[in-house]
């Protein structure tokens, strides 16, 4: 049971070695949701090429939580990863493409990879943008009142794993508050640590 585990960049990739049993694969594909797609699917394709078929597909990193329902050092185990931003921005609300019928803008997580993680259990926000300002923040929680977080990778692994009918899971911890910009009260250490707690709790490999 080889697993995918996906970061955006090298220092969310190195906690998750820090507490990740050996066997795994891990790499950084970059920032957003276009970015994982890509990185993930190329991910995927380079090792089937090498007879290689992974088990399944995590999204691991931090991420900012929403206020009042998660805090700093939390971890989350996503239920689903929501695109946010996919649909259409109308004057009174906000229309996301499943309503479209163009296709959904939320893909379920297997609670299989994750099943020995610890933390809270949610709907995780994927955006391209960072939610920067309070007033943001609290729209965005009330269109989502399912959701723990945003990150701006997740739907974009979500997508690639379906593509290649594998499992996908998103596992994220908490650095800072959604909306807010003041750096001072991030904690990246706290966010990093979680985030080296949870893989240890990934499946080992198995042959």
């Amino acid at each position: 049971m080889r697993l995918l585990i996906v970061t955006a960049v090298s220092a969310e990739a190195d906690a998750v070695r820090r507490g990740l049993a050996p066997g795994h694969e891990v790499v950084s594909v970059g920032v957003g949701p276009a970015a994982a797609a890509a990185g993930t699917a190329r991910a995927i394709a380079t090792a089937a090429a090498e007879g290689v078929r992974y088990a399944g597909v995590v999204n691991a990193g931090v991420a900012g939580g929403l206020a009042g329902r998660v805090r700093i050092g939390d971890t989350i185990v996503a239920t689903e990863s929501v695109s946010a931003e996919l649909g259409v921005a109308l004057a009174d609300r906000f229309q996301p493409l499943d309503e479209l019928g163009f296709g959904t803008n939320t893909i379920g997580c297997d609670p299989a990879l994750t099943r020995d993680v610890a933390g809270h259990r949610g709907a995780v926000l994927t955006l391209a943008t960072i939610t920067g300002t309070a007033e943001l923040a609290g729209s965005l929680a009330a269109r989502y009142p399912a959701a723990l977080a945003e990150a701006m990778e997740g739907f974009g692994v979500a997508t690639a794993a379906r593509q290649a009918a594998l499992p996908f899971a998103e596992i994220r911890t908490v650095s800072n508050a959604v909306g807010d910009r003041d750096v001072a009260g991030w904690d990246w250490d706290a966010g990093f640590a979680a985030l080296a707690a949870a893989a240890a709790t990934l499946p080992a490999p198995k042959d």
